[in-house]
């Protein structure tokens, strides 16, 4: 349960998906819009939120990859995540039909997510920076050539009209999200009911067999990996930091002993966080 008084940022104008999908997750806490990832890390670093909400993988679209780099920016602890589905829709002007629409915003993660229904409508799709972001552009410049790709809660907020209803390529659509929480020297253990979680980020040596042998740690032990994602550590040319999902708390004996073989092998490793999984929502297959 979130407290109510807990400040929750989210990155985004109001109306934004995150904010839609934070509003399901912690509906009683204070939702505080940022404008881009770094402006909403940058906050929670400074203190001025409690939390930051923050996408990091869509089911279709893949990863937010400046979530991942801003993670290893900044000392955070994930303490829960979300799946939350997505339901796009296509903002218009009051009266406007689709047959004057020529040119469609939203942010990159949302047209990658309805490529196929922009395309078959012949509209030309342009970035930017935020879904509810767009739309807050569409109300403001009156021009009915113009339209968004956002949800129904910017619809709301910014007086537009439906077009069209859930033109996201795929049905069991979702994006994934972490609730982040300032570093304070040791990260946090979030158990609850259930089956636990726990992210952790590591390199290895650049050698033949390096990131196999790293892997076998876990797979001697039985213990299961739910994604692996690597990214640039920019530290030296062509090294690599991976990002790994495993099932189980930290604290798990089987779990715990993996962790101590791999930080052996190759340290340091950082556990990010270890905590509840979250159920995926209905229509949503893993």
């Amino acid at each position: 349960m979130i407290p109510p008084a807990l400040s929750i940022g989210y990155q985004g104008v109001p109306g934004a998906y995150s904010e839609e999908a934070l509003q399901a997750f912690a509906p009683h806490a204070r939702r505080l819009p940022h404008r881009t990832l770094p402006d909403l890390f940058a906050a929670l670093q400074d203190r001025a939120i409690d939390r930051a909400f923050v996408p990091i993988e869509n089911s279709h679209a893949g990863s937010v990859v400046d979530a991942y780099d801003l993670l290893l920016d900044h000392a955070v602890t994930i303490e829960a995540e979300w799946i939350h589905p997505v339901h796009h829709c296509l903002l218009g002007l009051p009266g406007a039909a689709l047959d004057d629409v020529e040119r469609v915003f939203s942010h990159p993660q949302a047209l990658a997510q309805t490529q196929t229904y922009v395309r078959s409508a012949g509209f030309r799709s342009e970035a930017y920076y935020d879904t509810a972001g767009a739309a807050q552009m569409v109300a403001e410049e009156q021009d009915r050539r113009y339209a968004a790709v956002a949800g129904r809660l910017a619809a709301e907020k910014y007086g537009l009209a439906v077009l069209a209803d859930g033109i996201q390529t795929s049905a069991d659509n979702a994006t994934r999200f972490f609730l982040l929480a300032p570093e304070d020297g040791q990260p946090a253990e979030m158990p609850g009911e259930g089956e636990g979680r726990t992210t952790l980020v590591f390199s290895v040596a650049h050698r033949p067999g390096a990131l196999v042998r790293a892997l076998t740690c876990f797979a001697r032990r039985g213990v299961n990996l739910n994604r692996l994602e690597s990214r640039p550590s920019r530290r030296s040319p062509w090294e690599y930091m991976f990002f790994t999902d495993i099932e189980g708390y930290a604290s798990q004996p089987q779990v715990a002993a993996a962790l101590r073989e791999l930080d052996r092998l190759y340290p340091p490793v950082r556990i990010l966080g270890s905590y509840p999984a979250a159920h995926l929502p209905e229509g949503v297959t893993t």
